[in-house]
């Protein structure tokens, strides 16, 4: 997925300023697709000089003049483009996976130290996760358009699903470290 189709997405919504699509980004998205408000900014640019969106500039007088963005028909179709289209396979990259693979570099104690560090991070998201997709259980009750937004809470689903079976997994990890037991789980039966 691309930062571009993401916004081309808000921007169907509704008109939005930069600063808009970056509240709309941390509000619903940020758990699988984070934006800063310069890359936000950057892809605007690009989007307006491929006729996806165009810019309204609203005086103000005391602060800066506030730019507006809508997308176009041109926007819409490539928008629809994309969604209707299937994605190649992605390349999967996980850092923190990238150093349990090496850490026999490390004592066992720096091993459990680094897995219940991220055991509190991943708690800590799952929390987040899970109070996000409560607030949008009682909000689909009354929106218009609950098919949308079910669709949408459906990415909260996957994100604490995944997240719930990753810190499962790194539990697991760092009980079996901690225990000195260097044995792997059986998935199979024999």
């Amino acid at each position: 997925m691309s930062l571009k189709h993401a916004i081309l997405g808000f921007l169907s919504f509704k008109p939005l300023t930069g600063y808009d699509l970056k509240k709309a980004f941390d509000k619903s998205v940020q758990h699988f697709w984070p934006a800063n408000q310069s890359q936000i900014y950057r892809t605007l640019a690009e989007l307006e000089e491929q006729g996806l969106v165009e810019k309204e500039i609203i005086p103000r007088e005391e602060r800066l003049d506030m730019k507006v963005y809508s997308i176009t028909s041109s926007g819409e179709t490539e928008l629809h483009r994309w969604l209707s289209t299937p994605l190649p396979a992605q390349d999967y990259r996980e850092p923190f996976l990238i150093q349990i693979y090496f850490a026999g570099k490390l004592t066992d104690e720096e091993i459990v130290r680094l897995l219940q560090h991220e055991i509190r991070s991943m708690e800590e998201r799952l929390a987040i996760y899970k109070s996000i997709y409560k607030m949008n259980q009682e909000r689909i009750k009354s929106v218009t358009d609950r098919r949308a937004m079910f669709l949408s809470v459906l990415t909260l689903e996957y994100g604490i699903l995944s997240n719930q079976a990753a810190l499962d997994w790194i539990k697991s990890v760092a009980e079996r470290v901690g225990a000195l037991n260097y044995t792997l789980m059986e998935f199979y039966p024999h």
